[in-house]
């Protein structure tokens, strides 16, 4: 009888694996199969499929997830704390990421940080309409970085090749100081915390 369930437990663990080191793509039923020594058919005692097996896999790293903490004395500090963690998590947990929305549960893990920055948005003094649009502004800040730097990552974007037009002079009407400056590619970090204290400077009240 305890066969079932510790088979089940080495494909979730098998496919953990390879999507850490294939991403969610790599991942198919047969390589699976391959990879614990069971026969491709057998792998559907265990599992129903593959959406089933990645579900599963899904479940286990959400599982693991520390809950959100929020660190500072002020509504100002705790909220950047949360934000400046959500960019670093999604950032290291890409693999996560795309396996959520690979199946659909991509709102799980938004959700979470939804909700840390509701409850320091209230303490903050901010409620309704108020504090929902400061909470989506600052979620799409932080997806928008994600998905850029990750871009960047994979070689997908191609804002760091328009440097070199910055530096050849062609944009002679820019002045000198804003040309010098775009023929450098961006310090991520850097313009994440600007755009994350203009925006905290515009819509949190004083502390």
């Amino acid at each position: 009888m305890a066969e079932a369930p510790a088979s089940r437990d080495r494909l979730v663990a098998a496919a953990r694996t390879m999507i850490e080191r294939d991403g969610v793509e790599g991942l198919s039923m047969r390589k699976v199969s391959a990879e614990v020594g069971l026969a491709p058919t057998a792998v559907y005692w265990h599992l129903g499929g593959r959406d089933e097996l990645l579900n599963a896999v899904l479940d286990e790293v959400l599982g693991e997830l520390p809950p959100i903490r929020a660190t500072g004395r002020t509504s100002r500090a705790r909220i950047g704390s949360i934000v400046r963690s959500a960019r670093r998590d999604f950032l290291e947990g890409m693999p996560v990421l795309l396996l959520a929305n690979e199946v659909g549960r991509g709102d799980e893990l938004s959700y979470r940080t939804q909700l840390a920055l509701a409850e320091e948005l209230g303490r903050a003094g901010l409620d309704g309409h108020e504090a929902a649009d400061v909470l989506r502004a600052l979620l799409f800040v932080v997806g928008g970085f994600v998905m850029i730097e990750e871009q960047y990552r994979t070689g997908e974007a191609d804002d760091f090749a328009t440097a070199g037009r910055w530096a050849d002079g062609a944009a002679a009407e820019v002045p000198p100081a804003l040309r010098a400056a775009m023929a450098r590619p961006p310090d991520a970090d850097a313009l994440f915390a600007f755009t994350l204290d203009r925006l905290l400077d515009a819509v949190l009240p004083p502390d």
